[in-house]
């Protein structure tokens, strides 16, 4: 006798996209539900000329905020974007279990069939947190199992959130330093361990201001490139920070450095250089190179963009083609420069200083 079988229907479109939907909704109810338990606490910040509000549901992951303090501002007006923050154990609230699987997981924590044009969802495996946006609402989720993170999201909080929503406003979050003065600024790029840290730690005793030494954020205006502040940590290998004894008593982390970079606040040591934002007027790319004195010398745009897009694109959930089209257009419109770095780091202050007021007063230009 021959038996029937129950054949699955296939899924459609329409559920298909319905499904990220969905998931943030259940990761919002459940944020609400946390802050109804703890009580809501909220932060408001200005960040690329936007309002930003992080909702918490209690104070527990408060500590995130150390490294936007410096953009911290009293808005009572609607934010631009909320995000909301929760963790499980301070809470006493479980999140859902993860409707994908294993095999769902994409670079750089990107998770498959949970991101669409308008839900964007990362997982970061190594604290375990979620990050969900719904671009249509301008409302974001953070959540993670508990305020133990690692030091890079306290360096960095937030980063795939705002990096997501910040781009749809026509802004780039860029894994390069950035310092200048009155002249204009210099963004700083390469990959880890290029040089962009100890190039921007070491103006911290200049007369040179401070935007950023991991993370900065760039507006593309025609003719006028931007970089605006976005985290004032400051990140070094913890054998590179010996370099610095005038900033070994303030690293944030001084008992993990066996496991971890130095972690650096500079805005609770250092309030009075650091910077909201400033015109670019060149890219640098620092590299270390064993003699004593700092020079510089110019480069092509291809090289810097060779050295600038990959260490942001790698870095960042959903960034792609999008981001390189961006960064190729920031970078053709600044002269680029290699900056030997010297080993006495008191000279990389004067060089960028002299660099700037050069092209001040010659309006040196890119190389076409």
């Amino acid at each position: 006798m021959l038996t029937s079988q129950v054949v699955p229907a296939e899924i459609t479109a329409e559920e298909e996209s319905s499904k990220p939907v969905e998931y943030f909704q259940s990761v919002y109810d459940l944020f609400k539900s946390s802050q109804r338990k703890t009580g809501p606490v909220e932060r408001s910040y200005i960040i690329g000329g936007y309002h930003i509000r992080l909702s918490f549901a209690g104070p527990a992951l408060l500590s995130l905020t150390k490294a936007l303090e410096h953009l911290a501002a009293d808005e009572h007006s609607t934010p631009d974007l909320t995000i909301c923050l929760w963790d499980s154990e301070s809470t006493k609230q479980r999140m859902i279990s993860r409707p994908w699987q294993e095999s769902d997981f994409l670079a750089r924590g990107v998770i498959q069939g949970y991101n669409t044009d308008r839900i964007y969802t990362a997982f970061q495996h190594g604290s375990g947190a979620v990050s969900v946006l719904d671009k249509e609402r301008d409302l974001a989720v953070f959540w993670a199992p508990d305020s133990k993170l690692p030091y890079w999201e306290y360096g960095s909080p937030l980063r795939s959130i705002l990096h997501w929503w910040l781009l749809s406003q026509g802004l780039q979050l860029v894994h390069a330093a950035a310092v200048g003065n009155s002249d204009g600024g210099v963004l700083i790029g390469g990959k880890g361990g290029s040089g962009k840290s100890t190039t921007a730690l070491a103006c911290l005793e200049s007369n040179l201001n401070y935007i950023g030494d991991d993370y900065t954020l760039l507006a593309l205006h025609p003719g006028r490139p931007v970089v605006h502040s976005l985290y004032n940590s400051a990140k070094l290998n913890s054998d590179h920070v010996q370099r610095f004894p005038v900033l070994l008593p303030k690293v944030a982390n001084p008992d993990r450095l066996a496991d971890e970079k130095a972690l650096l606040f500079v805005n609770e040591h250092y309030p009075a250089k650091v910077a909201t934002q400033l015109p670019v007027r060149a890219v640098l790319l620092p590299r270390v190179t064993g003699v004593p004195e700092t020079r510089w010398k110019r480069v092509s745009v291809a090289m810097t963009l060779a050295a600038l897009a990959p260490s942001t694109i790698f870095q960042l959930p959903r960034a792609g083609n999008e981001a390189f089209r961006f960064l190729a257009a920031f970078i053709r419109q600044l002269p680029c420069f290699s900056l030997e770095v010297g080993t006495n780091l008191s000279t990389i202050p004067p060089v960028i200083e002299k660099l700037l007021a050069e092209i001040q007063s010659t309006g040196l230009r890119r190389e076409e």
